[in-house]
């Protein structure tokens, strides 16, 4: 099983007070390698050029420069192996399944609640055992 204390993790969102929120819900479920981006570029950035030890990345549908799902499509092919999760406060249907037909591995509507991420955590751990 996969060890979420040492998963990199990306959490890419426009919104200073949900980045915050995001990364203390993970910080209380034993995850401490905590990457941030305030747009989809440097989010892209990380994920292929800076940082390639993130695993999971959690990306926000509207954000400037890239949405999530544009890093999303990118990351197919940069980086298969990340495990992508779309957040968005918009559970409009049409997002979520655009979100999930571009392969994102998880969708969660804001405000983010600790059971959801932590679901989503043990979705990753499930999916990552050998």
């Amino acid at each position: 099983m996969a060890n979420m204390k040492d998963a990199g993790i990306l959490i890419a969102d426009d919104e200073g007070g949900m980045r915050d929120l995001l990364a203390s819900i993970l910080k209380g479920c034993g995850c401490s390698k905590i990457s941030l981006a305030a747009d989809g570029t440097r989010a892209l950035d990380l994920l292929t050029r800076e940082s390639r030890d993130i695993q999971i990345a959690f990306l926000d549908i509207n954000m400037p420069g890239l949405s999530g799902i544009e890093v999303m499509m990118q990351m197919a092919i940069a980086r298969p192996d990340c495990f992508c999760v779309i957040v968005t406060g918009n559970s409009d249907l049409r997002n979520v399944m655009a979100a999930l037909e571009l392969g994102a591995r998880g969708f969660v509507v804001k405000p983010y609640n600790i059971k959801k991420i932590a679901d989503i955590l043990a979705k990753y751990e499930r999916e990552s055992a050998p």
